[in-house]
């Protein structure tokens, strides 16, 4: 497994490691709603969805890079991951803003306390989510940081990362075509 692991580019193992992160970060996610019995609210869903969309560019491009040897396609797509978790960590900041009362969330973060006073309501509630907890109710916190905190946290991390590995990847392919040999020739790691 180290061998594996020592034998991949940066690209790669930035790209491995925001699959595996995004992975963990949906699990814990699933876990404190499964087992835990914490509802999530609208926000909550939002970040999921990026964590997966993050998987999936991830994946793709672990796929590219190590299945096709394609470097420049693994660049974009460690390019393309960045944009995700920067996505992802502008939604949990703008999560923990709500959590903070610092500005009011989406109208679809409150909790829905009104009764159902006519047909036309009804008609309308059946193609709408069931409500969860309001945004701004803070169900779980560990040293003053709740889930969406350490959600943004880990999502500037992925971001940075993913970043830096595909500005280097930019820069080795553009010294690369200076030089005049191909970006997609595979480089062996001494």
């Amino acid at each position: 497994m180290l061998q594996f692991l020592n034998r991949l580019t940066l690209t790669e193992r930035a790209l491995l490691t925001a699959f595996v992160v995004s992975g963990a970060l949906l699990a814990g996610a699933h876990l404190f709603e499964r087992v835990g019995g914490l509802a999530p609210c609208a926000l909550c869903l939002d970040q999921r969805e990026a964590h997966w969309a993050g998987m999936g560019v991830a994946a793709a491009g672990l796929g590219i890079g190590l299945v096709l040897r394609a470097r420049l396609g693994a660049a974009a797509a460690v390019g393309a991951a960045s944009l995700v978790y920067a996505v992802s960590a502008g939604l949990a900041f703008y999560h923990t803003g709500v959590e903070f009362k610092f500005w009011p969330g989406p109208a679809t973060c409150l909790a829905d306390s009104d009764t159902i006073s006519s047909i036309d309501t009804i008609a309308k509630s059946l193609g709408e989510r069931a409500p969860g907890p309001a945004c701004d109710e803070v169900s779980w916190r560990l040293f003053g940081v709740s889930m969406a905190g350490y959600n943004l946290l880990a999502s500037a991390g992925l971001f940075a990362l993913t970043f830096v590995a595909a500005i280097a990847e930019t820069r080795r392919a553009r010294s690369i075509r200076r030089i005049g040999s191909s970006p997609d020739t595979p480089e062996v790691n001494t």
